[in-house]
């Protein structure tokens, strides 16, 4: 295989990788957008249950993680703790 030919697919790899981290964020996005719109509309009570009981399944993931898994953890815990904010801020506007 040629250089040129080597570029080209590499180019090809990165378009692909570049159109599914697009997808992964548009779907991270709405997953986000759906979920705080649920929190949003439930009572404070209900909505302070479903954050802890989201906390403790954290905690305990995060406990039998491996190191890998500990610093995906910690991603999606950087998401979730927005999400819950912005959930409990909306609600507290709305009621």
């Amino acid at each position: 295989m040629s250089n040129q030919e080597q570029f080209q697919a590499l180019i090809a790899r990165i378009d692909a990788l570049e159109q599914r981290e697009k997808q992964l964020t548009y779907a991270s996005h709405a997953y986000q957008a759906i979920l705080t719109t649920l929190l949003g509309n439930l009572d404070k009570n209900t909505r302070d249950k479903v954050i802890t009981m989201v906390d403790q399944a954290h905690d305990i993931a995060y406990a039998k993680a491996n190191f890998e898994q500990k610093g995906n953890i910690l991603g999606a815990d950087d998401i979730t703790q927005r999400i819950f904010l912005f959930a409990q801020g909306r609600a507290a506007q709305s009621r």
